[in-house]
């Protein structure tokens, strides 16, 4: 498995693939489903007993679900500080921009700010997952187990990572785990 060539890329098969920037509007909806349905469960997921190599080097892609929960954690916090937001000016019955007192503004800038930053730590954390590619079939297992369980409402992952050189256009998160899994798997089966 090649290394990416940025931090917005994933290695499918030697090909550096970037994710571009959702629209804030359809981000902040599918982090609100996110939010609501749940998305804590990945973020309290145990990683199975550690996997390490025969050479006893830890498998590094529990280092990488660890740094994915985090970026998680970080973006729901974010996407929560949003909703309190909303929710004080619905009940200071300023939500229409008309209303709203002078500071309002800026800090839904900031707060919006804050949520396209996680965004973007979390799209790198997926991405991540992707590069650092299990060593053992521990973390294989590890893997497959926390996409699963950490996609709560079926939009827990990037789904428009780019091919910088695939004329097919953009490709989903799971697109690159499961090439990446076939890439990686034939070396844990025993002849």
């Amino acid at each position: 498995m090649a290394k990416a060539d940025s931090v917005h890329s994933t290695p499918p098969l030697n090909t550096s693939a970037t994710i571009p920037k959702s629209s804030r509007r359809s981000f902040l909806v599918q982090a609100a489903g996110v939010a609501a349905g749940g998305a804590a469960i990945g973020a309290g997921l145990p990683l199975p007993a550690p996997a390490a190599t025969p050479e006893g080097v830890p498998d590094p892609i529990l280092a990488a679900i660890k740094a994915h929960k985090a970026a998680r954690a970080g973006m729901i916090a974010a996407v929560h500080r949003h909703t309190l937001f909303e929710r004080e000016l619905v009940a200071g019955k300023r939500l229409a921009r008309a209303t709203r007192l002078e500071d309002d503004e800026q800090r839904e800038e900031e707060i919006e700010a804050a949520i396209d930053a996680a965004a973007d730590v979390e799209r790198e954390a997926a991405c991540a997952l992707l590069e650092a590619g299990p060593t053992t079939m521990a973390g294989v297992i590890a893997l497959l187990s926390y996409a699963h369980v950490a996609d709560t409402d079926g939009m827990g992952w990037p789904d428009d990572l780019d091919f910088n050189d695939n004329p097919l256009g953009t490709r989903s998160w799971h697109y690159f785990l499961i090439e990446n899994l076939l890439e990686i798997l034939p070396r844990f089966v025993l002849v």
